[in-house]
């Protein structure tokens, strides 16, 4: 199991593009590096120890990309120790391992409206809608868009956690509208993002965990967009041949 540090470490800290964290990605994609397992198994031990403290149902929000995978499989994880894991899936198209892998543990999958309706049962909410995927315009849209806008509504939300930023939110300037869920926690992979320490990134982030995949190598030959004294939970996911005993799930991609 991941363990976070108990508490946020201040110092000069590098932020980076999206599209630099993606050119780090991807030559340990190429070696076949399980990144989104690792990112997933972070997420969920984040999770974990925010349901100790608060237990009750989990409600994942998944989009198409490689932050729902990430979702999904920590819903996975957490349906496995959970008090009840639901999922709502804002797109027709998300990863298909990912969530057979989640349904197989015993999460459910359910419609947007229903949730809606018992939003206040929720004690967690991920949210994995949007991550650092190239978009002409991150607002978010149809369904995604609505069930935000549900859980902006209540005078009392679940605790949020972010699935690497929160989704609607730029991750290279930070500028997001107002259909953002503003996040608890945010759990950003590979390297702090740009987004989430400028425009409406403090903002919206809340307490932000890095989980570190073995790109700093990569990052070394990239250029960061700034460095900001900021307080971070540093997490290394990266797990060695030997520690990982378990079938690792397709990697991050």
């Amino acid at each position: 199991m991941t363990e976070p540090a108990p508490l946020p470490a201040r110092g000069s800290v590098a932020a980076y593009s999206a599209d630099a964290v993606r050119a780090a990605e991807a030559p340990l994609l190429a070696e076949g590096r399980p990144l989104m397992r690792w990112a997933a198994s972070a997420l969920a031990d984040i999770a974990a120890a925010e349901l100790r403290s608060r237990p009750g149902p989990v409600l994942v929000l998944v989009g198409a990309g490689d932050n729902g995978g990430d979702a999904l499989f920590a819903a996975a994880d957490l349906a496995r120790g959970a008090d009840r894991v639901d999922v709502v899936l804002v797109r027709d198209r998300v990863h298909r391992a990912a969530l057979d892998a989640a349904v197989a543990a015993g999460a459910r999958v359910r419609p947007a409206s229903e949730v809606c309706a018992t939003i206040d049962d929720y004690a967690l909410v991920l949210d994995g809608i949007l991550g650092i995927g190239r978009l002409p315009d991150r607002r978010l849209r149809g369904g995604a868009r609505a069930i935000v806008e549900c859980v902006l509504a209540r005078e009392r939300r679940p605790r949020i956690i972010a699935v690497d930023l929160p989704s609607g939110l730029d991750p290279d300037d930070g500028s997001a509208d107002a259909a953002v869920l503003p996040a608890d926690v945010t759990v950003t992979f590979g390297a702090l993002k740009a987004g989430l320490v400028r425009g409406r990134g403090p903002e919206l982030a809340g307490r932000v965990h890095v989980v570190g995949l073995g790109l700093e190598p990569f990052l070394r030959l990239a250029h960061p967009v700034l460095t900001a004294a900021v307080d971070v939970i540093r997490v290394d996911a990266v797990r060695t041949p030997e520690s990982a005993s378990t079938p690792s799930a397709p990697p991050r991609s």
